[in-house]
């Protein structure tokens, strides 16, 4: 009797693991949000735009900050813990 393959059944090969992008992020440090909150007529971006004015006092308080690692160790641990 002979044998018949499955097709499909084959393991699946690993996934290449995903990393950053080559190419950087774009900077929207210079978009006036006050003025495209005022000329917007979709509604999230008007509520998004909203937000932003509302919690952002000023431009010098602005603070561009991401953080995907696990955290520096505690410089000083507690040895009773």
């Amino acid at each position: 009797m002979a044998t018949v393959p499955v097709i499909g059944t084959a393991p699946a090969a690993p996934a290449e693991p995903s990393g950053p992008p080559a190419e950087p992020l774009p900077d929207f440090g210079g978009v006036d949000v006050a003025a495209l909150a005022a000329r917007t007529g979709h509604p999230v971006l008007g509520e998004v735009t909203a937000l932003l004015l509302r919690n952002w006092a000023s431009a010098a308080e602005a603070v561009a900050y991401y953080d995907d690692g696990p955290g520096d160790p505690d410089p000083n641990p507690d040895p009773d813990r």
